[in-house]
């Protein structure tokens, strides 16, 4: 009873608020970073469906805009690639979705494919194809949406770290700032009466564009950009955030006397609190009982309580990701192995007792990454590691966890001259030695800033169809079912122990 009560409070309170904002001006719902549909806090896609029709019933004019960070990964996404976030995007009806890296997990021709699936334009306006010149095939630079006589414009950009992040050769970054000037003056004289820019990486002119009406209004939908960035680089009220993972924002905004947009107010909504849109909940409940057929198999135990928290895995020694380059290096039988903290996406607390399953596995590593065999130089061995942990403050997901070797580093140094102590078999490193490393064909080709992976020479001895690194630990897992990841004290924090 009491739940009742208060969903109706809910319920009223939010409609008087819509009512209120039907009067004038013009109302935003902004929502973003929902890769896993079957996710407590990112995955509540009929609660979003519920708060958007309950303003557009009620607004006018109302603009629903989605600033992406979907596409993947998930579990699902690595069999469909994402094809089924653009299905239920289409059951909601964004106005217009902004890209972000995320968008390109699977690279650009998927990216591609998904925006002639998408019943809404897609946008980024600094991304060009080398081939061709202008932005990737389907991909809007930018667009013009109108509602009730309004005309919104939407300008999209990007970091130019996710060339190299995400090894897309085939596409160039222009500089954000140039782009979004030319495409907000275009826009403008098209006849649009709002510009929004969304972006996704915490840039710093991003408030000076805004108080010199550049753009009317931004939003950053990286819902996990710190707190103490977004201090930093936002202090403009037109510059509109998501409290969180979760979470959608309602902005509702005026013009003034001399008819420049400001926001009148916000609303951050935990999605949770919704009542669910019951056609939306069946419509993914058909896709999570679709990947539980697929994967939800029995395939063992766990024996000790562990987690694949995302800070963790990102900034120290964790024992899931012990256990999956231990796995690796009893493949490769290379010296070493390394892989990117980055790779493992579960973020998931472990029980002692706790079954596992193929799907645990798949989401825990969604991207079909295949074993590669390099062979490095020292130089090349200590770059990897001083380039894995060049982010570490950002939390970032290159940090290299290790297999066949140790190292300390200094969390607190300057990027670059983090590494202390490095071992391969318990012996120092020594200088007129080659070693043999087993990576992923990711950080194989430069991925997360892996610039000397990318140099290193390729061992000629290698499976013309590499194993999927999941589909090993799958299958280690499998055959030994009681599973107990270690935690050997291989990579060590020295600023800790100060």
């Amino acid at each position: 009873m009491h739940v009742r009560l208060a969903i109706f409070f809910i319920a009223l309170f939010s409609s008087a608020l819509c009512a209120e904002e039907a009067s004038s001006g013009v109302t935003f719902v902004l929502a973003a970073d929902m890769p896993n549909i079957s996710d407590e806090r990112s995955g509540n896609y009929p609660q979003l469906r519920t708060l958007v029709t309950q303003y557009r019933e009620q607004s006018s004019p109302m603009f629903f805009v989605f600033g992406g960070g979907s596409i993947g990964p998930s579990a699902l996404s690595s069999f469909d690639r994402g094809s089924h976030i653009v299905d239920i995007l289409n059951s909601i009806e964004p106005d217009v979705m902004g890209v972000t890296k995320r968008e390109f997990s699977f690279y650009e021709d998927e990216l591609s494919l998904r925006s002639y699936e998408a019943a809404f334009p897609l946008v980024t306006s600094n991304v060009i194809s080398v081939k061709q010149g202008r932005a990737p095939d389907g991909i809007h630079t930018s667009v013009i949406i109108e509602q009730s006589g309004v005309s919104l414009g939407v300008i999209s950009i990007l970091h130019d770290r996710v060339i190299n992040e995400y090894q897309l050769s085939d596409l160039s970054i222009e500089p954000p700032q140039k782009a979004i000037i030319e495409k907000a003056n275009a826009l403008r004289q098209r006849g649009a009466d709002i510009v929004l820019l969304h972006y996704s990486y915490p840039f710093r002119f991003i408030d000076t564009l805004l108080s010199k009406n550049v753009v009317d209004l931004a939003f950053i939908s990286d819902s996990r950009v710190t707190e103490k960035l977004l201090e930093e680089e936002s202090q403009n009220p037109r510059n509109l955030k998501m409290s969180g993972v979760g979470y959608a924002v309602v902005a509702h905004v005026v013009q003034d006397k001399n008819k420049a947009w400001m926001v009148s107010n916000t609303r951050d909504v935990d999605l949770s609190t919704l009542v669910p849109d019951p056609q939306l909940k069946e419509q993914v409940y058909g896709y999570e009982s679709r990947l539980k057929r697929l994967l939800n198999i029995q395939i063992g135990e766990w024996r000790v309580e562990h987690s694949t928290n995302r800070t963790e895995v990102r900034t120290a020694e964790n024992a899931f990701a012990n256990f999956v380059v231990d796995t690796v290096k009893d493949y490769a039988k290379t010296d070493v192995v390394l892989l990117n903290g980055g790779s493992i996406r579960g973020n998931k607390n472990y029980e002692v007792g706790m079954s596992i399953t193929r799907q645990d596995i798949v989401t825990e590593m969604p991207f079909r990454a295949n074993v590669v065999t390099l062979k490095l130089t020292y130089e090349q061995l200590l770059l990897a590691l001083e380039q894995g942990l060049s982010q570490f403050q950002d939390i970032k997901g290159g940090f290299p966890h290790v297999s066949g070797m140790s190292y300390t580093f200094d969390s607190t140094a300057k990027p670059f001259s983090r590494v202390g102590a490095v071992k391969v078999a318990g012996k120092p490193l020594r200088y007129e030695k080659m070693y043999s490393l087993a990576t992923s064909d990711f950080l194989a080709n430069g991925g997360d800033g892996y610039f000397a992976l990318k140099e290193a020479a390729r061992l000629n001895a290698q499976s013309a169809r590499p194993p999927q690194i999941a589909d090993l630990v799958v299958q280690r897992i499998a055959n030994e079912y009681d599973i107990s990841p270690p935690m050997t004290q291989r990579i060590v924090d020295t600023a800790k122990g100060r």
